[in-house]
């Protein structure tokens, strides 16, 4: 993952200057064998995810501004929408929404990141499991975002998604 935080921290970096003209966003997805969960976590710009919540509630939604619970609760609706995880069976899975903090490095850059955790239950493991993320595809045609799944013996996958694409498979 570091990988992927070192591509998405340059690109920031070199786009921060200019109101960032890369449209970006990782993650880093963990199957936790005992409580039959995913343990996600996802980085974007803050610019970005208000954006999105100010498209999906039709109200002002700053980070700074708009109490937490209230925000916390947008964010939730949009990732249900969004990163969309479904079991074998195709039964979309219930995501369970941990919080956010802001991500240290770009604290004082003009345009920050904020990780959003959340967790994703799947008590049928993810074998046949899918993945469709489109998080910021509404807001634009360059998005792209970098998805890093770890699994059970130590199995690791890198994903790439573009707009208009369906879900992937977890595991390979």
């Amino acid at each position: 993952m570091r990988v992927l935080w070192v591509i998405f921290y340059l690109f920031g970096a070199c786009a921060w200057g200019h109101g960032h003209a890369v449209h970006m966003a990782t993650g880093e997805v963990e199957y936790d064998e005992g409580t039959k969960r995913l343990e996600v976590s996802l980085t974007v710009f803050v610019s970005d995810l208000e954006l999105a919540l100010v498209r999906q509630s039709e109200r002002e939604m700053r980070m700074e501004k708009t109490p937490a619970a209230e925000f916390d609760a947008q964010i939730e609706v949009y990732l249900a929408k969004h990163f969309v995880v479904a079991d074998a069976a195709g039964k979309v899975a219930k995501m369970k929404w941990v919080g956010r903090e802001m991500e240290k490095a770009s604290e004082k850059s003009g345009d920050p990141a904020v990780v959003l955790f959340f967790e994703v239950e799947m008590p049928g493991g993810v074998e046949g499991a899918t993945l469709r993320c489109s998080v910021f595809e509404e807001l634009f045609t360059d998005q792209v975002t970098l998805v890093e799944v770890r699994s059970g013996g130590g199995r690791k996958r890198e994903m790439r998604f573009v707009k208009g694409e369906t879900g992937k498979r977890l595991r390979e």
